[in-house]
Parts: structure tokens; sequence; C-alpha cells
């Protein structure tokens, strides 16, 4: 191998591992959320939009029980943990869902989790 040939394989190498570098790791979940009826839907979403570390909330499927009064919504929320070290599950159990439950987000409740996390990008 001639010494320009040598020269590009690690110029593209070393672009390969810059841009992983860089990458943002993102990843999402499903949950299935109970929504009391006075808060409304749209407006507990865009209040799990404004938590640290989530990009995108999904609204799958919302019905309205006149039961229990409340919504219950399953969403997709995709998110990136701020630092490379945490894993999804830990996001997820240290800080997406207390903060769902916390008063930060009133009304809600977490019904459950569906599935795993899965990583998007």
């Amino acid at each position: 191998m001639t010494s320009d040939k040598i020269d590009r394989v690690i110029d593209e190498q070393l672009d390969i591992l810059k841009e992983e570098k860089y990458k943002l790791r993102t990843f999402q979940i499903q949950l299935l959320l109970k929504i009391d009826a006075t808060r409304g839907v749209e407006e507990t979403l865009q209040d799990v939009r404004s938590i640290g570390g989530v990009t995108v909330v999904t609204a799958l499927d919302s019905t309205y029980r006149n039961s229990s009064s409340a919504y219950f919504s399953h969403i997709r929320v995709k998110f990136h943990p701020q630092k490379d070290t945490t894993t999804p599950r830990t996001f997820i159990k240290d800080h997406l869902l207390p903060v769902i439950r916390s008063s930060e987000i009133p009304d809600t409740t977490v019904v459950r989790i569906i599935g795993v996390p899965e990583q998007v990008q």
C-alpha cells in the first residue's frame, strides 16, 4: 500500500470517529399516562416536552373514560441522556418518570411503561 492510500484510509477513519463522537444518542420509550380530565392531554404533553433531555413527545392514542374522569394516553417519548455514561433505563428511572410523577406535571399518573427503550439514532 502506498503512503497516499494509507493517508487516505487514516483520514476516512478519523472522519468516521469524529462523526461518532458528536452523534447524539437518541432513544424512545412508550408510556401509558392517566391524565385528569380537568388538565387536558395537549397541555400535559407540552409539560412532558419541557423535561430536560426530552426531544419529542407524540400522542399515539388517547381515550376518555367517564368512570375515572380521565384520559388514558399512549405516548412515545424521544430523549437523549445528557451524559454518555447515562443508560436509557437510568434516564427513564431516575429522571423522566420522577418528573412526570412530580408536581411539575400535575394530575398525571404513569400507568405503564410499554416495551423497552429503543435507540433511534
